[in-house]
């Protein structure tokens, strides 16, 4: 069985977090035991079209 993706936000604590079980954004959590921070900065990309041919004139 595969994990469904929410579409929704997450929390803002549940952002920060590597595991799965990430919360609605309209839940107030002051603190998870299940807590993981990532030990890394991840980036969010915004991935574009990639222009293979150059700019039309």
């Amino acid at each position: 069985m595969s994990r469904r993706r929410k579409s929704e936000p997450s929390n803002k604590l549940c952002l920060k977090c590597i595991r799965h079980c990430k919360q609605d954004v309209s839940v107030l959590l002051v603190d998870c035991p299940r807590f993981h921070p990532y030990p890394f900065k991840i980036e969010k990309y915004d991935f574009e079209q990639i222009d293979l041919f150059g700019e039309e004139e």
